[in-house]
């Protein structure tokens, strides 16, 4: 579990990388959602946005948080980047996805100026020149 993640879509599908771990510290999960998958009515958003609120500031993860209408069946865990990140970039170039930059430790971790970038197609997170 993950929040503040950065969101891409790749091929139809909606990806959710880094952010902060349940803990609180910088994140190296990545989640995928398929569009394919059903999608469920529910109530009005303003619902959803009171439960990411209080998730975030409650120290909670939103999975823990009544209210949270994520459908766990419908979101894959994919390979992990290799470097936990928050407040990082990503973007889609030539049917891969790019992780950059960032923090590794909080807001008082470092800098990251590196660069990750996965490969839908082998499930694999790899280094490249920033």
């Amino acid at each position: 579990a993950h929040t503040i993640a950065c969101m891409a879509v790749l091929d139809s599908k909606l990806y959710a990388v880094g952010g902060f771990g349940p803990d609180g510290a910088p994140s190296n999960l990545v989640e995928r959602y398929d569009f394919a998958t059903p999608w469920r009515c529910s109530t009005a958003s303003c619902t959803l946005w009171a439960a990411l609120a209080s998730a975030r500031s409650s120290g909670t993860t939103p999975q823990q948080t009544p209210g949270w209408l994520r459908n766990t069946n419908a979101w894959e865990a994919v390979a992990p980047m290799a470097e936990a990140r928050m407040a990082h970039a990503v973007a889609v170039l030539d049917g891969k996805l790019y992780a950059v930059g960032g923090f590794n430790n909080g807001d008082d971790g470092w800098c990251l100026s590196s660069v990750e970038r996965y490969d839908p197609a082998l499930n694999a997170w790899e280094a490249v020149a920033p």
